[in-house]
């Protein structure tokens, strides 16, 4: 490993820890849709690990199949003060914004809008939503609206005008390496999509839906199944 002291271009890596086979890419990595808020799942920020490989945690949140892209970026609002009687400046940090875009090909069964609703149910008329996660924790979740725009049915979700629309989710993401040992996790709380579009074309083979979603915030999740590389390797 590199030291700004001691380096050694012909001879060594600049970063230890770079383990041979071992890598990140999108085969290892997992998007799935919960309720709004990581509490909501029973969890608790308090920087302990989380252990998702038990049978409890597969009623947490619906996994998201044949996504194609996703991206997650955030943007602070930066002032930038200057004085008179110098050319220096001063600068004062504002609030931050999050945002995600994902990518789906519309395969068979639920569409992108209905799978990213998958924890909502509302068994009340004059729309019936049907939970896409089962067991107990479903019923639990939180629901606290009653939806009265159809946002579509069974399968297939266009309506972005259904007031079920305005009720937020929680995206999870976890991210793995070529082991499957798990290097992060991140909940992203109350999400709402302000867009979505559906398209294809005549020589086209597949249909693909796109959503931006704007998010309250990141919560980060400690897994400790990979712990911090910074060895000299």
């Amino acid at each position: 490993m590199a030291t700004l002291s001691n380096w050694s271009p012909y001879g060594e890596y600049v970063q230890g820890g770079m383990v041979d086979g071992r890598f990140m890419n999108a085969a290892y990595t997992m998007i799935a849709a919960g309720p709004p808020r990581l509490a909501n799942m029973g969890l608790v920020n308090t920087g302990a690990a989380v252990n998702f490989s038990d049978e409890a945690s597969d009623q947490l949140a619906f996994p998201i199949g044949v996504v194609q892209n996703f991206s997650i970026s955030h943007n602070m609002t930066v002032s930038r003060f200057y004085e008179l009687g110098s050319v220096r400046s001063y600068f004062i940090p504002g609030r931050t914004m999050g945002q995600a875009n994902l990518g789906r090909i519309m395969y068979h069964g639920p569409s992108l809008l209905r799978v990213l609703y998958a924890y909502y149910p509302d068994a009340v008329a004059p729309a019936t939503i049907d939970t896409l996660l089962g067991g107990v924790s479903a019923s639990t979740m939180p629901n606290p609206h009653n939806v009265k725009i159809q946002p579509g049915f069974e399968n297939i979700y266009l309506n972005l005008a259904s007031d079920l629309f305005t009720q937020p989710i929680g995206l999870l993401l976890m991210l793995k390496d070529s082991n499957e040992d798990t290097m992060a996790a991140v909940y992203l709380e109350s999400c709402y999509i302000p867009s979505h579009s559906l398209s294809t074309d005549a020589m086209g083979t597949v249909i693909q839906e796109q959503v931006s979603i704007q998010f309250e915030r990141a919560v980060p999740i400690a897994t400790s199944v990979v712990g911090l590389i910074s060895g000299d390797i």
